[in-house]
């Protein structure tokens, strides 16, 4: 019986981040409100472990890259606000799981470990990708222990596949678990966006989250690739690592709220779990 009590897609944007956004975060207060309902629904499961899926991590053509080391920091340095910085214990015996289901399964494992800290900075290992949601999850009283991966560029059903082994990982370790899909869409939802305007973006977008209301999962691995392709997403591998992870569980997925203000879509989500 798998040990995941509650999952859910999260977008990314550091301007979400107090000290970071300023007055924009009030254009985004829509996915602010449900993040924070997000992060609370999470807490209130009690989990654990909390585990990220991140796109903005290290990342190999055919291998997993999973952080290693025992204490996980972050801060929003890159984002003029050094001083939002965040910290979490890594779950070592559930990355131990996770290389040995791998391992039967022929999918290669990253182990990605800090380098030697220099004299001027100690070097954060967290990237935004983790750290936006982390921020809200830890405001609400969770994930002081997490587990950091970030996709490779492996098929999409291979990568559904490997959160099928993510979740008998999960299963050999009896851990409480939250699954967590960082996951912008579109970067290309208007004319100055940050990847370019595209038409189809807003196709994508509205396919996909169409897709999780339904909880068609067939249909979001069977998306159109030119499709995809036009969309810029960054977030489509997190999502489908995330649906092989809830591979035949009794779920009720919940978009709790889409927008793209600054031509970028960001979708809350979350997926209950029932036994």
């Amino acid at each position: 019986m798998s040990s995941i009590v509650i999952a859910g897609i999260s977008p990314h944007p550091p301007l979400i981040i107090p000290g970071v956004g300023g007055r924009e975060i009030n254009e985004v207060r829509r996915t602010v409100d449900a993040l924070t309902e997000l992060s609370a629904e999470v807490a209130a499961a009690h989990p654990q472990t909390v585990i990220f899926i991140t796109p903005h991590g290290p990342m190999h053509r055919e291998a997993i890259a999973v952080l290693a080391d025992e204490d996980l920091k972050g801060d929003f340095g890159n984002f003029r606000a050094p001083e939002v910085r965040l910290s979490a214990k890594n779950d070592l015996k559930l990355l131990q799981a996770l290389m040995e289901e791998s391992n039967k399964e022929r999918f290669k494992l990253s182990l990605q470990k800090r380098k030697k800290p220099s004299l001027f900075r100690d070097e954060m290992q967290l990237d935004h990708g983790t750290t936006v949601p982390l921020y809200y999850l830890q405001k609400a009283g969770t994930a002081e222990k997490i587990m950091v991966l970030t996709f490779a560029m492996l098929s999409y059903n291979d990568l559904f596949r490997f959160g099928q082994v993510l979740q008998k990982a999960i299963e050999t370790t009896g851990r409480r678990v939250a699954l967590i899909a960082s996951a912008d869409l579109s970067h290309r939802l208007k004319p100055g966006a940050p990847a370019g305007y595209d038409p189809r973006g807003e196709e994508f977008d509205q396919k996909l989250v169409q897709h999780l209301h339904d909880y068609d999962v067939e249909k979001i691995l069977s998306m159109d690739r030119k499709l995809i392709a036009a969309a810029g997403e960054c977030g489509l591998r997190s999502i489908v690592i995330l649906l092989g992870g809830l591979s035949g569980l009794n779920v009720a997925p919940e978009v709790l709220s889409y927008e793209g203000p600054f031509g970028v879509g960001y979708l809350v989500a979350t997926v209950k779990i029932f036994e």
